[in-house]
């Protein structure tokens, strides 16, 4: 009898990418790539490329402020008051004959250091408080919780327009307001995390062998958590610097003799000013709004790429 030759099946494509995941593996290549896949997802996403190309030139043009101009931000020439933008000054001068251009980046070194530095403090409060508070619960906990409501119960701008008041203008009295009504959203994004990540076995384990609480909150759990936390310094940073932007507009923040983001936006207020003088207020708005968009895509780009749910 016979035998029966049988026909060979046909390989698909995907028996083909198969066959390639196979051989990496084989050969060690699989887990072994430079970046992580977080960073990958991160760097795949074109508008938090964007945001954190925009943001850099920014920071970079704040920092390096003294090269890029050689006016004094806070020199007035009454001679060259109200003049419009020129290749002598870029941005124009404002009504003291100061050069706007100048003005705004020096500005920025306050502004970004005012809403970063609230952002960060507000964070470390909000860390601490929250991932003690989650993972120890019990009358703590409960007390923190309050506590942050009464914070988060009033508008964000209007609580620091009032304590604005109250203690009076100032670079210090401003980051201490915005880190006072800012760590609340902070402390309850941890505790939610941190009530989650107590019931994973990996804590009950550690618990099981008696380690401190203290260690297994903050050495073991908190570095699970932190994620969430980043995106939200991101987003705070953003919301701190528009805030002093409209502090400082009211006449409630830093000093009007200190170039910020905000005091040089103070000058629209006149309205001779914004229909007349467009410079002193258009170009400095349109720098805000860039920098505010920036990070906000970015921490879009952070959040996507860390949040598990996101995970393609």
């Amino acid at each position: 009898m016979s035998a029966v030759m049988t026909k060979p099946k046909k390989r698909t494509r995907l028996d083909r990418k198969f066959d390639k995941l196979r051989a990496a593996e084989e050969a060690g290549k699989l887990g072994k790539s430079k970046l992580s896949r977080s960073m990958r997802k991160l760097l795949e996403n074109r508008l938090a490329i964007v945001g954190l190309v925009v943001f850099l030139i920014i920071i970079l043009a704040c920092i390096c402020a003294p090269l890029i101009s050689p006016y004094d931000p806070n020199a007035t020439d009454l001679r060259s008051m109200t003049q419009a933008p020129s290749w002598a000054h870029i941005f124009g001068t404002d009504k003291l004959g100061r050069d706007v251009f100048t003005r705004t980046l020096y500005g920025g070194r306050l502004s970004i250091l005012i809403g970063l530095g609230s952002a960060m403090g507000a964070a470390i409060i909000g860390v601490i408080l929250g991932c003690y508070g989650g993972y120890k619960g019990g009358l703590f906990d409960k007390f923190v919780l309050r506590f942050s409501e009464i914070f988060m119960s009033f508008p964000q701008l209007i609580l620091v327009m009032m304590l604005g008041t109250i203690f009076g203008r100032g670079l210090g009295n401003l980051i201490f307001i915005f880190i006072l009504t800012g760590w609340g959203a902070v402390y309850r994004q941890a505790r939610a995390k941190m009530l989650s990540l107590r019931e994973e076995e990996y804590v009950q384990s550690m618990q099981a062998f008696g380690l401190s609480d203290f260690v297994i909150c903050y050495k073991h759990m908190l570095p699970n958590a932190i994620g969430p936390v980043v995106v939200n310094i991101t987003l705070s940073t953003a919301m701190f610097i528009l805030d002093e932007a409209a502090m400082s507009f009211l006449g409630l923040g830093v000093p009007p003799e200190i170039a910020t983001w905000g005091n040089i936006l103070n000058a629209s207020q006149d309205i001779y000013v914004m229909q007349n003088y467009w410079w002193m207020w258009l170009p400095v708005g349109i720098v805000v709004s860039l920098f505010v968009i920036s990070i906000n895509c970015i921490g879009d780009g952070l959040r996507d790429s860390t949040d598990p749910t996101q995970q393609g």
